[in-house]
């Protein structure tokens, strides 16, 4: 690195003569090693903050203020004004920027109050405007230098050099209200991020007073845009969508979500191009039908009936390759375990843990296969979950599908019944010939009673007979002449259309994400699924017990179905589960447009927001009301009455 070389005093003693004031001082050039700080310097909070940059700049642009020095002992010097450039001018000695003895311009001053001038220096100064501040900025800018060479030469960080450059961007007339201090330097920088100086004058000076917090700004300025965290902007990547000619708004004073995608519909058909894209390989897997949609609420409005995979044994080769696949695993992890922190050999084994899980995964999926029957009669959709991730759901039946599909299974069921002549005894044996009805009634009672009786002592038995009916109902509806000895009947009620926007509803997504993990353990076949039952260990029926019992569960207050023992009973199995909706729900746009302005002023009240936004809310168009309050009620936890106990049904 180069060492810079200040100028030298060219004036040993500079007289000034004004009519009332009489200016001496001697100016001389001393060695920076002889230079020590003075013990009189008033300076003493936030001396020592921003030193480098000063050193930056000093190596720039020269030491432009002298120091203003007294003659101390052993020939020294002490700096009794200035205190940061001496530091600065050490900092850059010690880099090697600077000689160590280089000549320094200083104000020698007599024998006199140090404190005086130390004091005079540091309180007659006036910082310059943020408006002149940042048109200067602009004016560097415009004459060729680059925000990296204005960032070096002022010890200035080069996003803080182009945060200048953004304001000076801003409407003359935004800019004369930021100079006369009637503006905020943070109302600037929301109205800073559009470019359009009528788009910045209109939200400025149309929007009411109560309404130009920066947030509020930010928001009308970006209200046709879509944020870079919106699921179809996830799912298509910014770059696909600028390579595409889209163009974005970046907030330089804001967090890196802050960026918007302003070509909506561009957005829209890239999303739909990759759907479609993602579509085709399902269209040789053998359905009936393949559709795509950006909407999850799809799912929830079709009203589809469902088929679900039979899963077959594993060969004896695929179960040696998954033993050998789960020793390589724990060896693998084994080694990471081991391994000391920063470890570059730590990435390539995580690799290769994917890779074993990869495997594993595609021998498992592989056992599984619908039935090609059913598939013709059944389709696919491939759509974008609220996350932005692509979905694709396989086994959804049409409506004018279902009883296409009933009839074939019926016809499986009545085939593989009439091939059934094992000389096995029928479960449920007709009368026999001289028996009165009401005699084969009361043998049937007795016989049930003793069935009761074993029944009662055999849990993980009884356990498989109280599942199979009600597992049966919700997986295998679609099979009309379902029947089971033990009879256990539930609405198995369908909340989607309960819920005017359902793919927004975190709760029922995180719900039918387990009935769709259960629905691909579970066979197929009816034929299969007692079978299937009785071969399960206790634990994995609890499970599923709890899964079907909760299927079963009905808690909605309808209009003309609020049976009270029903309620009450809801909100007693809320609070045994311990029941917090904060986890589940938020007062988001979507709920609070279904309320009037007035209702929403008493949600604000309610949730102790300060009166005067309760106020400007009452006063606001609706879409600003609802903006407004949803930022309010952020983090506040706030929850309706129905949502946050026991007392909700009342």
């Amino acid at each position: 690195m180069n060492i810079i070389t200040l100028p030298q005093a060219a004036v040993t003693d500079v007289t000034v003569a004004e009519p009332t004031v009489s200016i001496q001082h001697a100016v001389e050039a001393i060695p920076l090693n002889r230079l020590v700080p003075s013990a009189a310097n008033v300076r003493r909070v936030n001396a020592a903050v921003g030193v480098s940059e000063l050193a930056d700049s000093i190596e720039a642009h020269g030491l432009i203020h002298n120091l203003t020095v007294r003659k101390a002992k052993k020939g020294k010097y002490e700096v009794v004004a200035g205190s940061r450039r001496l530091a600065a001018l050490r900092l850059l000695a010690k880099e090697g920027r600077l000689a160590e003895d280089a000549d320094i311009p200083c104000n020698v001053r007599d024998a006199e109050s140090d404190t005086e001038l130390s004091l005079a220096e540091n309180v007659q100064r006036e910082a310059m405007h943020v408006v002149d501040e940042i048109l200067s900025y602009r004016q560097l800018a415009e004459n060729g230098m680059a925000p990296e060479t204005i960032a070096a030469r002022f010890g200035q960080s080069v996003i803080t050099v182009r945060q200048r450059l953004k304001l000076a961007g801003l409407s003359p007339r935004v800019l004369e209200v930021l100079r006369e201090d009637s503006m905020s330097i943070e109302q600037a920088r929301a109205l800073a991020i559009s470019d359009s100086h009528e788009e910045q004058e209109r939200v400025w000076f149309e929007a009411p007073s109560y309404n130009r917090d920066p947030r509020s700004l930010r928001a009308m300025l970006t209200r046709e845009h879509v944020r870079s965290t919106d699921r179809l902007a996830r799912f298509v990547g910014l770059d696909t969508y600028e390579a595409a000619g889209g163009a974005i708004v970046r907030d330089l004073f804001g967090e890196d979500s802050s960026t918007f995608l302003t070509d909506q519909p561009l957005l829209t058909r890239l999303a739909m191009d990759a759907l479609e894209q993602a579509a085709e390989p399902l269209k040789t897997e053998g359905w009936k039908w393949v559709e795509t949609s950006l909407e999850a609420s799809t799912l929830y409005s079709g009203g589809y009936g469902r088929i679900y995979p039979q899963t077959r044994e594993l060969t004896a080769d695929e179960q040696a390759e998954l033993s050998a696949l789960g020793e390589s695993f724990d060896e693998v992890q084994a080694q990471i375990e081991a391994y000391a922190e920063g470890d570059l050999a730590i990435e390539a084994d995580e690799a290769r843990l994917v890779d074993i899980e990869q495997r594993i995964r595609a021998i498992q999926n592989g056992t599984k296969a619908y039935d090609p029957q059913e598939m013709a009669l059944a389709g696919c959709l491939a759509y974008v979950d609220q996350f932005g991730a692509l979905q694709v759901g396989r086994g959804y039946v049409k409506l004018e599908d279902m009883a296409a599909l009933e009839q074939l299974r019926r016809g499986g069921d009545e085939e593989t019944e009439g091939d059934a002549d094992d000389g096995a005894t029928s479960p449920s044996p007709e009368p026999e010939a001289g028996y009165s009805a009401a005699l084969v009634e009361e043998l049937t009672a007795i016989r049930t009673a003793a069935m009761r009786v074993e029944l009662a002592n055999r849990p993980a038995v009884a356990l498989a007979a109280l599942l199979y009916p009600m597992v049966g109902r919700i997986f295998l509806s679609g099979y009309t002449t379902f029947e089971a000895a033990v009879e256990v009947s539930g609405q198995r009620r369908d909340l989607a259309p309960s819920i005017k926007e359902p793919a927004e509803a975190r709760a029922l997504a995180a719900w039918l994400t387990i009935k769709e993990a259960w629905g691909d353990t579970l066979p197929g076949q009816p034929a299969d699924l007692w079978a299937w039952l009785l071969d399960q260990p206790t634990d994995k029926l609890l499970e599923l017990l709890a899964f079907v019992t909760a299927a079963n569960l009905n808690g909605v207050k309808a209009k003309h179905d609020q049976s009270r023992s029903r309620l009450e009973n809801a909100g007693r199995i809320a609070e045994a589960v311990a029941l917090d909706m904060r986890n589940h729900w938020t007062a988001d746009a979507t709920f609070l447009n279904r309320l009037s302005k007035a209702g929403i002023a008493e949600v604000l009240d309610e949730a102790g927001c300060a009166p005067q936004v309760v106020r400007g809310i009452e006063k606001a168009p609706k879409a600003d009301a609802v903006a407004e309050a949803e930022k309010q009620l952020a983090g506040k936890g706030w929850l309706p009455p129905m949502l946050r106990g026991q007392d909700s049904a009342e």
